[in-house]
């Protein structure tokens, strides 16, 4: 084994290691690691096998081995931005639908804080009145 393959190797095995931990401590989400840890194992795997690079190069028809990695990596970063796209688009609309939904359980807040008698007894100004519709509430 060539002083190479012991450095890709070792890096390869601290990657994943990192990553397992990360999800391990619930720092990382586990549907957010897969793609990591697939890469760290074929980073692991390619380490192992020599001629791994030059097959994978001949097999996409690259001449020069090297410039397999790059496509790959590519791939993978191309992989991640979609990923992560799918995961914003899905949390921005999660976002949307818990603003709408606070905002009608202030307003129905409101509603039934205005018709309570105690409301007005406890604060006077906060009944129905005009102005009333526009004041925030106040902080929990």
């Amino acid at each position: 084994m060539s002083r190479v393959q012991i450095v890709v190797l070792i890096t390869s095995f601290l990657v994943t290691g990192f990553i397992i931990e990360q999800v391990r401590q619930r720092r990382l989400a586990v549907e957010y690691s897969l793609i990591w840890i697939v890469a760290g194992l074929g980073m692991i795997f390619f380490s192992l096998w020599r001629n791994g690079i030059e097959y994978l190069a001949s097999l996409m028809g690259i001449y020069y081995a090297p410039s397999a990695i790059f496509v790959v990596f590519g791939v993978l970063v191309f992989v991640l931005c979609v990923h992560f796209s799918l995961a914003i688009s899905k949390l921005s609309s999660t976002n949307r639908v818990l603003v709408q939904k606070i905002a009608l359980l202030e307003d129905d807040l409101r509603r039934v804080e205005a018709k309570s008698p105690e409301t007005e007894k406890r604060d006077p100004g906060m009944g129905q009145g005009p102005g009333r519709e526009n004041k925030p509430l106040k902080d929990v």
